[in-house]
């Protein structure tokens, strides 16, 4: 044995936690292509929102009337801000009736992604 002391692993520290969602959309019949118009909007206005780290649209490939987001946010205050923002109101106001019923919007808990391992 050797008298190397011994050094706990080096741990990642986040100093404020992430809030992550992942949100299912369905078209009106034959307005997928409107709502994601409308929804594209607020995608953009999200570019000048500091806290939101990643808001992207998805068309799913297997439901012509499905749409989905992912979402990622550096706090709660950021989600706060983000859902608060003149955007939002815009584009809840531009999909009267481009959308089949409401959002189906999960908030999860990011368990492991690329980066978070720790070089030894």
């Amino acid at each position: 044995m050797t008298d190397a002391p011994i050094r706990p692993a080096k741990a990642r520290v986040r100093p404020m936690p992430e809030v992550a969602y992942i949100v299912k959309l369905t078209a009106a019949d034959g307005k997928r292509d409107e709502a994601m118009a409308a929804l594209g909007r607020l995608v953009d206005a999200a570019e000048s929102e500091p806290g939101t780290l990643q808001y992207v649209l998805y068309a799913d490939t297997t439901d012509p009337a499905g749409i989905w987001f992912t979402e990622l946010y550096a706090d709660e205050a950021a989600f706060d801000a983000h859902m608060s923002s003149p955007a939002m109101a815009e584009a809840l106001g531009s999909l009267g009736g481009l959308l089949g019923g409401p959002a189906d919007m999960r908030r999860v808990e990011i368990v492991k992604r690329k980066g978070d391992a720790v070089a030894g």
